[in-house]
């Protein structure tokens, strides 16, 4: 009697450990099986914002971007990083560094004024961060969106500013066609009044 109650005993116990074993082994692969899966949904998530749109050039900006044709190349990268999947944000980050870094040494001296050379710099910084950012070895899903997203924004200052310098350099020389008009028409009246005042003498 005693040793059908110990052989049950040990029965018991045996048959506890095998099940602990059992349950361990599903608790150890439940982690591997989520972490495939978030691994898969990273691959075939877009980042980036859709139908991003940028600024258009103003006319006078228009002729002198077109003699910066590195600018094109960044505009068609920032684009391209939208609405993009990890990879190609991978692929297309190191050509967007290396656009900003030809942009940076060839400004046209047109447009080398500080408020535009501190623009190229932000957007040069935002473009470094994407390209970190893509490259991580965990991926922050949100930090890259944001990124890409603070890009698109660096990327609309930059037009804007381009366009803002063109349209003062537009207003500067209208003040100084009208100041110089201005001048003539008076010379006119001032030489008008001599000569009619010589005459009557």
């Amino acid at each position: 009697m005693v040793i059908t109650f110990f052989m049950k005993l040990k029965f018991l116990f045996f048959s506890s450990i095998c099940l602990l074993f059992v349950l361990l082994s599903c608790i150890d692969n439940q982690p591997v099986a989520s972490s495939l899966q978030i691994d898969q949904v990273d691959d075939t998530k877009l980042f980036g914002q859709a139908d991003t749109m940028l600024p258009d050039f103003s006319e006078s900006s228009e002729n002198y971007i077109s003699k910066w044709p590195v600018f094109e190349d960044l505009i068609t990268e920032v684009l391209a990083i939208n609405q993009a999947s990890l990879k190609t944000i991978q692929q297309r980050s190191n050509l967007l560094v290396s656009r900003l870094d030809s942009l940076t040494k060839n400004i046209p001296d047109t447009l080398y004024t500080q408020p535009i050379y501190a623009r190229v710099i932000i957007t040069k910084t935002r473009a470094a961060i994407v390209k970190q950012l893509a490259n991580k070895d965990r991926l922050d899903t949100l930090a890259m969106q944001k990124a890409i997203v603070e890009m698109n924004l660096a990327t609309a200052n930059l037009i804007i500013q381009i366009n803002e310098k063109f349209e003062k350099d537009t207003q500067d020389n209208s003040v100084k066609n009208n100041e110089r008009k201005e001048k003539q028409v008076l010379k006119k009246r001032l030489y008008s009044d001599y000569k009619s005042s010589s005459d009557n003498k």
